[in-house]
């Protein structure tokens, strides 16, 4: 029989590189539900969850706390000004169900239904362009109104996607309905940071056609460096020295109808 090292797999090495995982995604869990704590800054959670996770699916293990606190620093204002949109989006819609559904199972009003109805609508979609938005703030240097508009486009283009990670939505408010307690320990310590890899992954799917193919496969220190910082940035990550890949982009192009990649 041959051994690891003749049958070409260093069962050692992967179990090394599972536990690494594991212990990754714990560290990012932990950083992310801490993140969110302050309410307003969970946009910015999102958007460091998703780079940090893309970063390591890219095979840049090992630096979880690095990659998290550049992403929170760099993205913080747009991603919290989305965030805000987002939240008082997501309040009058509600709101609005609400009212409506009260309307119609008290007074049985007939224009209650098609607003109702119209209400329900507009709240999936903003749920759908919230699914998207940091993922592509975490990847994609464009303006606010950019980001939105694209999240929006992509969330309909990738509309299986859209519905695999409305899925995993709601297996995890199904888990905190289910058992609050199990849960609130299982997501701080391990949880979202492994959903996170999983949202991350299917990401970069979506992403696929707007990257370079090395990006899905090598060690890319520049996928989300904002121009102002790329020099720092590359003075820091010395394994991204060689890489001479960051791009720097006008006005013009932020603005344009297309993705662009940091």
């Amino acid at each position: 029989m041959a051994d690891n090292g003749e049958s070409g797999m260093n069962y050692d090495n992967i179990f090394i590189r599972m536990l690494s995982r594991v212990g990754d995604a714990m560290l990012l869990s932990i950083l992310f539900v801490l993140s969110c704590v302050p309410i307003i800054t969970i946009g910015t959670a999102f958007t460091s969850l998703y780079y940090t996770a893309m970063k390591g699916i890219s095979g840049d293990d090992g630096y979880i706390w690095k990659f998290y606190t550049r992403s929170f620093k760099q993205n913080f204002k747009q991603a919290t000004g989305m965030w805000m949109l987002f939240l008082v989006a997501f309040f009058i819609l509600s709101v609005d169900i609400w009212f409506w559904m009260t309307q119609w199972k008290a007074t049985g009003n007939a224009l209650a239904k098609p607003f109702l109805f119209v209400s329900v609508v507009l709240l999936t979609l903003a749920v759908m362009t919230f699914i998207y938005t940091f993922a592509l703030q975490a990847k994609f240097d464009n303006s606010w109104k950019v980001q939105l508009r694209n999240a929006f486009l992509m969330s309909i283009k990738n509309f299986p996607m859209t519905l695999l990670m409305l899925l995993t939505y709601l297996v995890i408010a199904w888990c905190f309905y289910y058992d609050i307690i199990i849960s609130i320990i299982v997501y701080v310590v391990i949880g979202f940071g492994a959903v996170g890899y999983l949202w991350a992954y299917i990401m970069l799917r979506c992403f696929k056609p707007y990257l370079p193919e090395e990006d899905l496969h090598a060690h890319d220190e520049s996928v989300l460096l904002h121009e102002a910082d790329a020099e720092d940035a590359d003075a820091e990550d010395t394994d991204a020295g060689n890489a001479g890949t960051t791009e720097t982009k006008t006005d013009d192009e932020t603005e344009s109808d297309n993705v662009q990649k940091k």
